[in-house]
């Protein structure tokens, strides 16, 4: 009797085995950073084998699990990530990074993304954003042409809104947080930012922002 529970154990056993490999698949996939930066010693984990695969030089890695398993990727300064598989192929995993000082250390301390990649990278990703001044022939054109609520007058920009009945419809000139009077010296190439403020946000800079707050940021 008690050979024949052995037996149907160990059958069960043995179907089960066979059962689970018959739903194992191997897959390959790629990690990336920013979208296109291979990143590597980056480690997946099935959450259903347990298998771990790590990526190579270029951000390759191979893996057993199964059908409708989850992969959990994670590397140091990055976002971790889980990814779900619905079969054999390749799949692409980019993760998100997470900028400060201790995950710029982290990332390249780990080996998943070189010091100069990963400084290009943010750099770049910052001047996505930056609007192209350039084709202004000058600053004062560029704010004429960007700036509604307000008029050029030679060097002079005013506020088109009258409101400071004691001084001059002047608004205030700031580049780089710093109050200037001139900004004939301002190259159109070297602008990241134009922006006007006429509320609240000028009471810091007391009377002298009355007529508006002209501020200016270069790259």
């Amino acid at each position: 009797m008690k050979a024949k529970s052995v037996l149907a154990a160990s059958v069960f056993v043995f179907l089960s085995v066979v059962a689970y490999s018959q739903g194992e698949i191997r897959i390959n996939g790629v990690v990336t950073a920013f979208k296109t930066i291979p990143l590597r010693n980056v480690i997946i984990v099935s959450s259903k084998t347990g298998e771990t695969a790590k990526t190579d030089s270029a951000g390759v890695f191979s893996l057993s699990c199964l059908k409708n398993d989850v992969l959990k990727v994670s590397a140091a300064g990055f976002i971790p990530r889980k990814q779900k598989v619905k079969g054999e192929g390749m799949y692409k995993i980019d993760l998100v990074y997470r900028d400060d000082v201790a995950n710029f250390n982290e990332a390249i301390g780990n080996g998943h993304i070189s010091e100069s990649a990963l400084k290009d990278a943010l750099i770049s990703g910052e001047n996505a954003h930056v609007k192209d001044y350039s084709k202004y022939k000058s600053v004062y054109e560029a704010v004429a042409g960007e700036i509604y609520n307000v008029r050029v007058q030679g060097s002079m920009i005013v506020n088109t809104k009258m409101k400071s009945f004691d001084r001059t419809p002047e608004v205030l000139l700031v580049v780089d947080d710093k109050i200037v009077s001139d900004i004939s010296f301002i190259d159109t190439e070297y602008i990241r930012s134009i922006e006007f403020i006429d509320d609240v946000g000028t009471t810091m800079y007391g009377s002298m922002g009355a007529n508006g707050v002209l501020k200016i940021r270069l790259k």
